[in-house]
């Protein structure tokens, strides 16, 4: 009998035969119907047949009812259960089915990770309900616990908007009638859902019309009026609203900490920030905000939006970016800034009452028209510039107050800095742009002149913040008895802080680890007395504490940090963790059966934040890889895995500020752990891709590599027998190739008729064909059907989480490896990438990616990599 993923084939080729083409698919699914329905997509996505591909392409919304996402130990125990009962009357079971179920096994591992990507991907709607009850009335051993616990029937993704039903595993698919609490919970979802639909294919239907403007000498329709005007207007804006968004708007701003309880309330009372809310005078509308590395300056602006926002009460507009150097390409550029900023004030014109017909607004408009037509990157950074300054216009017109604020200026780089300061003076110089003020925050160096404007110098004013924040970690941590200690220590740190936050928090995070091992009071005054004052030399102190064998790690456990091509998540630290080691394991059975070995992401946190001494840490913001992709940073796409954004292994590793990266780039902290090379990127990606060649090899992943490998051949013999029949099937489905598929719902009864024949031909045909998804398993099946009746997975028994990035990313880091300077990491990397077997296994393991099409040139760089200098 087939495993339980094997049905999501024959489930893919049922809805092939009955769905119609371009109509749009909501399933709503209970318990492993979700595992079946995540499995058939992947196959969807997999297939080159069009039928099938259209599937997932399709795909509007999933609706999960208690699906063990992450499998669930009880609802394996009532399938053994059951089987039991089956048993009794004859019936056969499979026990592939059962032993799929248990926590974490690796299909249902692998199969979440590809939904995941294909949400992302794809962007169709999710929605998660859980059971609230557990089972009653069964004599299990499971008795009065729910089915699937609550954090396997969790995705692990705010998106997904959990709910829980008032019923247990059994009745939560079962209502009472219309009237049924959890039936109107599910059913207003499902009509959500629809009317969403809906209205998105009234705005794609209309697209086209939107874009064909009439030019001005045709003449216009008489029985045009100002209603239907403004009625496609609005779409348009809709449209231009939705090609500026990026996934990583908002990130950095998210990510950062709020401010300690009763800190940075100062802002609101400070003389120089209130003549920049209240002036009229244009040099008094453009503030800077200005402090050393650590000084707060980010947490502050976060507060000041917030605080903003709060003020205005919808009689305003605030819009605001903070630049992430460590993130993609669209967080730290100006063209991110402006797409967000446009974003923001485009949506606040769009939610208001502007009078259409107004001058500024004509002009507008006209600008909207002309970049309606273009893609989002087609767009110039001085086109958007001044597309910002006409919707500024507007909104000076119809009277409202726009506060912008910009953090991190600094991270964008010294020229694109400086453009910004002055774009940013010029518009706030404009008597049509009286409404704007401008708030920008960045460090003292590099100098940029700002003579003529309003300036705020951090340092001098967060004295009291830092001597409160003092105060109440030392209040938390050190016992009432002990009540001197916390008097001297506050004083001793404030007089050392010199106005940067960081420095107190890492003084102050050392002081509580020795008073907990018992210092004295005397030695935890010298402890911060003797702690560099400037935060690079703070950074030195913490890692010359390593070892030397620690220093050897932690020097890869930073190169990994700071040079992968994508942030990665805990899961995948695991991983990496263990294969920088001197002596990396031959196999994960071997990792896991060694005391190196790390059993949870807690232990894992703690050996990174051992290692680091303090300087990574991990992050409760989530990789998400549509912003990414637009970018062209990477192709892989993140895993789903966490629970909620304070734990779950969807987090990811990062170091705790932008200084962290300065000082190991350009300050020595490299050189300091070891490494005495002469281009320190090129020599990080030379590791990462011998770590990740190290990894491709495991002995895990060979069912695999036999399972794509004989793929590859059946494909190749039989592609010229299926072409005629390819093209045949694709001309049974036209699509639309600008906007996908057309997915109008009034419109379903004039889609195209399918003939039945010709789709079982070629439903049968591609039968024949195993997609990479289903390879595996099928490998799997046949190795296990020799051996027993008891059906069992063979392959892949210890999940590997890195294997995605390595066969993703490892034309990135080899392409920027040839330029490596350590002759010891050069010979490794060309030793291995001479090895004709383990290039023939590349190939068979690669999946799509930024140096795809020259994959193979790239592992065949021998001879850039064959010269040798000292390490």
């Amino acid at each position: 009998m087939n495993s339980i993923f094997s049905h999501g084939k024959d489930f893919l080729y049922s809805l092939g035969r009955m769905t119609v083409p371009g109509r749009p698919l909501i399933f709503v699914a209970h318990s492993l119907g979700g595992i079946l329905v995540k499995e058939m997509l992947a196959l969807s996505w997999a297939s080159d047949t069009t039928s099938l591909k259209g599937t997932v392409e399709c795909t509007a919304a999933i609706i999960f009812l208690g699906t063990p996402h992450r499998g669930s130990p009880e609802l394996s125990a009532i399938g053994e259960w059951a089987r039991s009962i089956l048993d009794a009357f004859h019936f056969q079971t499979t026990s592939a089915i059962l032993d799929t179920l248990g926590l974490k096994t690796t299909d249902l591992e692998r199969a979440h990770e590809a939904f995941y990507r294909l949400w992302l991907h794809y962007d169709f709607r999710v929605k998660t309900f859980q059971e609230g009850f557990g089972l009653t009335g069964l004599k299990l051993g499971v008795l009065g616990n729910k089915v699937v616990p609550h954090d396997s029937s969790l995705i692990g993704d705010p998106r997904e908007h959990a709910e829980t039903l008032q019923a247990n595993h059994m009745e939560m698919s079962r209502f009472s009638g219309s009237q049924d609490p959890n039936f109107v919970k599910v059913a207003g979802e499902i009509v959500d859902i629809y009317t969403a639909i809906h209205r998105e294919q009234i705005h794609r239907s209309d697209k086209i019309e939107i874009l064909k403007v009439p030019s001005e000498e045709s003449p216009k329709p008489q029985n045009s009026s100002r209603g239907q005007q403004n009625s496609m207007d609005k779409k348009m804006l809709s449209k231009l609203i939705e090609a500026l968004r990026f996934n990583e708007m908002d990130t950095r701003r998210e990510n950062i900490s709020l401010p300690s309880m009763s800190t940075g309330q100062w802002l609101f009372r400070n003389s120089t920030f209130l003549m920049w809310k209240t002036s009229t005078q244009p040099s008094k509308r453009l503030l800077f905000v200005k402090g050393k590395p650590g000084a707060g300056k980010s947490t502050l602006m976060k507060e000041a939006v917030r605080e903003t926002k709060l003020g205005l009460r919808a009689h305003g507009c605030c819009a605001s970016f903070f630049v992430n150097a460590r993130g993609t390409a669209l967080e730290s550029s100006s063209t991110g800034i402006l797409r967000s900023l446009l974003c923001q004030l485009l949506t606040y014109c769009e939610s208001s009452s502007i009078d259409t017909q107004s001058r500024p607004a004509t002009i507008l408009m006209d600008s909207i028209r002309e970049k309606a037509a273009l893609s989002s990157k087609e767009w110039g950074d001085r086109e958007m510039e001044s597309l910002l300054t006409d919707v500024l216009s507007v909104l000076y017109w119809e009277q409202v107050p726009v506060y912008i604020f910009v953090d991190a200026l600094d991270e964008l780089g010294l020229e694109a800095e400086r453009h910004e300061v002055s774009f940013w003076t010029n518009l706030v110089q404009s008597r049509d742009l009286q409404n704007a003020r401008v708030c920008l925050s960045c460090r003292h160096f590099p100098n940029i002149s700002t003579a003529d404007c309003l300036e705020l110098v951090l340092d001098a004013y967060n004295s009291p913040d830092i001597l409160a924040y003092i105060h109440l970690r030392l209040t938390r941590h050190i016992y009432k008895e002990d009540e001197h200690w916390r008097e001297d220590l506050s004083k001793k740190i404030f007089s050392m802080s010199t106005g940067v936050f960081l420095w107190v928090v890492l003084v102050i995070d050392a002081v509580c680890t020795k008073y907990d091992q018992g210092y004295s009071l005397r030695a935890l005054i010298r402890l911060v007395e003797d702690t560099p004052t400037e935060l690079k030399e703070v950074y030195a102190q913490a890692l010359e504490t390593l070892t030397q064998a620690e220093k050897i790690l932690a020097l890869r456990l930073f190169q990994w940090a700071t040079e992968a091509a994508r942030p990665l998540r805990l899961d995948e630290w695991h991983h990496v963790l263990a294969f920088i080691t001197d002596r990396p394991p031959s196999s994960l059975k071997e990792w896991r059966e060694s005391v190196t070995f790390t059993e949870n992401d807690r232990q894992l946190e703690r050996m990174i934040k051992t290692l680091s001494r303090g300087l990574l840490e991990i992050s409760n913001s989530h990789f998400d890889i549509m912003a990414s992709k637009e970018a062209g940073t990477s192709s892989v796409n993140a895993g789903a895995g966490s629970l909620d954004h304070e734990q779950g292994s969807a987090r990811v590793v990062q170091v705790i500020h932008e200084s962290v990266y300065d000082f190991l780039m350009w300050q020595g902290g490299f050189e300091l752990l070891g490494w005495t090379g002469t281009n320190i990127i090129a020599d990080c990606h030379c590791m990462i891709a011998i770590t990740c060649l190290n990894y491709m090899n495991i002995p895990e992943l060979d069912d695999l590599v036999i399972a794509r490998q004989r793929m590859k051949v059946r494909v190749t013999a039989m592609s010229s027998t299926h072409s005629s029949l390819m093209e045949e099937s694709q001309d049974l489905q036209p699509r639309e190739t600008s906007f996908g598929p057309k997915r109008t719902l009034d419109g379903l009864v004039t889609l195209p008729r399918i003939d039945p024949q010709k789709l079982v031909e070629a439903w049968v045909t591609n039968e024949q064909i195993a997609s990479c998804s289903s390879s595996l398993r099928e490998a799997a099946n046949r190795q296990a059907s020799f051996g027993s009746t008891a059906v069992k997975s063979q392959a892949l028994q210890d999940y590997p989480a890195l294997l995605l990035y390595a066969a993703s990313e490892m034309g990135f880091h080899l392409h920027l490896a040839s330029s490596a300077t350590s002759g010891y990491l050069k010979a490794k990397l060309n030793r291995q990438l001479k090895d004709e077997k383990l290039k023939k296994r590349l190939v068979a393991l690669h999946t799509k990616m930024r140096y795809n099409k020259n994959y193979m040139q790239d592992i065949e760089i021998d001879d850039g990599l064959s010269s040798t200098s000292s390490m």
